[in-house]
């Protein structure tokens, strides 16, 4: 325990010396060797973020009972805080993974990769009779979910039931999903057509031609669900037409290829 804190503790009157010196030495504190017991007990108390003042009442009488009762409710409000942490961990890690994809990916080129299941939450289905825009239907997404202090905090991405829906309107998805790692939801482990593309919310351009051409051209066929992730949005990049979507689509192959094969999280 520093010089520091024993002169506050004393100030405080939480932990006072056996005696002040006298003399040349009026300004020490001198302590008895039977004193470390308190100090432990202060040390122990104050790394579990009791208060000082409750500190300071058990320094004068603590009881088994008492000092169970104390813990107990400590241990409550540490778990919510831990629920906080390990909140803002999973968020950390799915933003880091998003990062670490989009720097590592090949925009002008469509790959293939078998990629694994991932934990999501799905939205309602999207209504966009009426002319309503992609970023419209994306608002409504996410003043419709009902843990907002946890789904809202990871990337959100749209999702088409198929391939005919995702190539007719690329900027309608089905549904919005979170990329949330304890989500009700999975988007199934499989073999899956990438591409990327730049743009803000809602912007394909050409992709789903370079896509559709790609699959045609080496043997694949459309199988399944198409997925848009965002790797870069507005918490990565200043500039909306940086953006970096990703898109996977669900595929089988019915001829062999070996060049056009790569790894990726989303």
């Amino acid at each position: 325990m520093s010089a520091d804190a024993l002169r506050y503790y004393d100030n405080e009157g939480i932990f006072r010396p056996a005696e002040h010196g006298e003399g040349e030495r009026c300004k020490h504190r001198l302590y008895d060797p039977a004193q470390i017991t308190v100090v432990n007990m202060i040390r122990v108390l104050t790394d579990i973020d009791i208060p000082l003042k409750t500190i300071k009442e058990l320094a004068q009488d603590r009881t088994p009972d008492g000092m169970l009762k104390l813990l107990s409710k400590q241990r409550y409000k540490l778990q919510d805080r831990l629920q906080v942490l390990q909140d803002a961990y999973a968020v950390i890690n799915t933003y880091i993974e998003l990062l670490i994809s989009g720097m590592s990916a090949i925009e002008d080129e469509i790959t293939v990769s078998e990629m694994p299941e991932i934990r999501i939450t799905f939205g309602d289905i999207n209504d966009f009779s009426g002319c309503i825009s992609f970023y419209k239907a994306f608002v409504k997404f996410c003043h419709s979910v009902k843990e907002p202090n946890i789904n809202l905090a990871y990337p959100i991405g749209g999702y088409f039931e198929n391939i005919s829906d995702f190539m007719e309107h690329p900027s309608q998805p089905t549904r919005f999903f979170s990329l949330d790692p304890k989500g009700r939801d999975h988007k199934e482990a499989g073999l899956y057509l990438i591409g990327y593309t730049r743009g803000y919310y809602g912007v394909v351009n050409d992709l789903p031609e370079r896509m559709a051409a790609f699959a045609e051209e080496n043997g694949f066929t459309f199988t399944g669900n198409v997925y848009q992730t965002y790797l870069y949005d507005e918490v990565s990049e200043i500039d909306p037409n940086k953006y970096l979507l990703q898109v996977t689509a669900a595929v089988s192959r019915t001829q062999s290829i070996s060049s056009y094969y790569s790894h990726s999280r989303f």
